[in-house]
C-alpha cells in the first residue's frame, strides 16, 4: 500500500495512526493538543512517527515515518506558518 499523496509505502504505524484518526474524527474526540496537530494537516504522519518511536524506542528506526512527516509539513506550508529555521 502507498500514500496516494506521495506515492510512498505506508508503514504499519501509518495504518494504525490512520485508523485512530478516523475513530477520533467519528467521535469528534480531539483534545486541544490534537486539534493543533490536526490543523497542520499532518496529524496521521505525526501519530505514525510517535507510534513508531513508542514501539521501537529509537528515532533512527523511524526514518520512513520521520521523512513522511517532514514532507507533509512542507507540503502544507507549515515551515512558513511557524517560521521554522534549519540550523
Amino acid at each position: 500500500m502507498s500514500d496516494k499523496q506521495n506515492d510512498e509505502p505506508i508503514s504499519e504505524y501509518y495504518k494504525e495512526a490512520l485508523e485512530e484518526y478516523k475513530e477520533q474524527q467519528a467521535e469528534n474526540d480531539l483534545d486541544d493538543w490534537d486539534k493543533r496537530i490536526n490543523d497542520t494537516g499532518c496529524y496521521v504522519q505525526n501519530m505514525a512517527l510517535q507510534l513508531c518511536h513508542a514501539d521501537t524506542g529509537d528515532w533512527g528506526k523511524c526514518f520512513g515515518e520521520m521523512e513522511a512527516f517532514r514532507k507533509c509539513w512542507e507540503q502544507n506550508g507549515n515551515r512558513e506558518r511557524v517560521n521554522t529555521v534549519d540550523r
